[in-house]
């Protein structure tokens, strides 16, 4: 009985001390790019979603899809901003156009140009030329607002930040809020990770494309709350989970006149790294 005792009390103490320990270790989040440095990543998506007009349900449906993302840093200027080429490939299913009873799976895929900062701040994204405009606003948008930006300095266990971006909308200025906080220290996929809680909202107006004979304009209120697994010493993105409740409002006016709909979404996401690499031709 004393040994079991004994046992006990050096467990618990063994406990109190890894959390002192991890309390008080300091670690600085910063990206770490290097010219051919390639991450490959899958991101597996969970959405649901309801459509009404008119407070009638006009549509439900759920899906899942997966999305290969590959990253390559192509070079990194003398102020440390990276020039990163990001390639995202997804599949999903739809109804054949001229046989609804036939579902056909598509393929799509996107390319982007990342100028980023090592503290993850985005400085510019350029996109590829088939890319429509609401698309590209959308996207800034979302990099402005829900990416987050590392503050300065060293970081321990409990320390927390905040993003507020600022939205200006006709006649309704408003502001989007993110809160990151390090919750522990922790091992995740071989790597030494900082364990990071986000939680707060994202607010992403729908420009309209003035050259679209149907104008479609809107906004999306997103609420996020997520936990990121960040490898502080290879400052790299290991492991993401997000959930996402997006209420949005949307208007579309053509020559057939104008209809105004909203729609409630859930989905889940989880983003993950699967390979790191180094491409010798641009490591060089």
């Amino acid at each position: 009985m004393k040994r079991l005792t004994v046992t006990i009390v050096l467990f618990a103490l063994t406990v109190l001390l890894w959390g002192c320990a991890q309390g008080d270790k300091k670690i600085t989040l910063r990206y770490k790019f290097e010219p051919g440095l390639k991450l490959s990543y899958e991101q597996v998506s969970k959405r649901s979603s309801r459509v009404t007009q008119a407070d009638s349900i006009v549509k439900e449906s759920s899906m899942t899809f997966e999305v290969k993302v590959e990253q390559l840093v192509k070079r990194v200027h003398s102020d440390k901003t990276a020039e990163l080429m990001e390639v995202s490939v997804w599949k999903f299913e739809r109804p054949n156009k001229e046989d609804s009873s036939i579902i056909d799976t598509v393929e799509e895929s996107r390319k982007l140009i990342l100028q980023v900062l090592p503290n993850g701040k985005v400085r510019d994204v350029k996109f590829s030329d088939d890319v429509d405009y609401t698309s590209i606003q959308y996207i800034k948008n979302y990099y402005e607002q829900g990416m987050p930006v590392f503050p300065s300095g060293e970081l321990s266990v409990g320390d927390s930040w905040t993003q507020t971006t600022k939205v200006v909308l006709p006649g309704e200025p408003m502001e989007a809020s993110m809160t990151y906080k390090v919750m522990s220290l922790a091992r995740e996929a071989g790597y030494d990770c900082a364990v990071i809680e986000c939680d707060g909202n994202m607010i992403i107006p729908i420009e309209s494309n003035p050259q679209d004979s149907v104008q479609r304009s809107g906004l999306d209120r997103i609420n996020s709350t997520g936990m990121l697994y960040f490898a502080y010493r290879e400052g790299m993105v290991v492991l993401q989970h997000e959930r996402w409740v997006i209420d949005r409002d949307r208007k579309t006016t053509s020559s057939a006149g104008t209809k105004e709909y909203k729609e409630s979404i859930e989905m889940n996401v989880e983003f993950m790294l699967k390979q790191r690499s180094i491409v010798d031709s641009l490591a060089r």
